[in-house]
């Protein structure tokens, strides 16, 4: 198995527009709110590979550490350009750091082995959308510095021929010759 991946290109919205790059700055998304991120340039999955797992990386910190039991499943992914979504889930790394400390923590969703109820291929795999939203209308709130993608796939396998000769050497039925 291998991995790629790649932080979010596009938002959905200026006001999530760090979530673009690693750098410490944070973006709010609060109650009702459901940021799109698109555009994972940096993906890099061969044709015919078989896609294992997706998980979506997100760094930062929420007003509650226990964010995800207060808001439920709230991470949702596509692989038909956002026409539908996939079944929502939630982080499962643990609770979230506290707003306020100064300190963002790397949370996941999803997994190696995770394909979201969805199928998958290398093109609508490296074509990835991912929507965050939920409504409790509590005011609760994630910042998150930035959103990634990580695709765990197996490429296909090589096919060997059966026969094969190159200047004067030779397989034949797995048999080599040299002429």
């Amino acid at each position: 198995m291998a991995t790629t991946s790649s932080i979010v290109g596009t938002v959905s919205s200026a006001i999530f527009n760090d979530f673009l790059i690693e750098d410490g700055t944070i973006a709010r998304i609060r109650d009702g709110q459901a940021p799109i991120c698109s555009n994972f340039s940096s993906l890099s999955i061969p044709a015919g590979a078989t896609i294992d797992g997706i998980e979506v990386l997100l760094e930062g910190r929420a007003l509650d550490a226990n964010h995800d039991t207060a808001v439920g499943d709230w991470i949702y992914v596509s692989n038909d350009g956002g026409s539908s979504w996939s079944t929502a889930r939630s982080i499962t790394t643990g609770s979230w750091l506290l707003y306020g400390g100064g300190t963002n923590a790397l949370e996941e969703a999803g997994g190696a082995s995770e394909l979201w109820g969805e199928s998958w291929n290398a093109t609508t795999a490296a074509a990835i959308q991912v929507k965050m939203a939920w409504s409790t209308n509590d005011g609760d709130a994630v910042f998150l510095d930035y959103v990634k993608v990580r695709i765990t796939y197996t490429e296909a396998a090589v096919a060997i021929p059966k026969s094969l000769t190159i200047n004067g050497v030779a397989i034949i039925n797995g048999k080599l010759t040299i002429k």
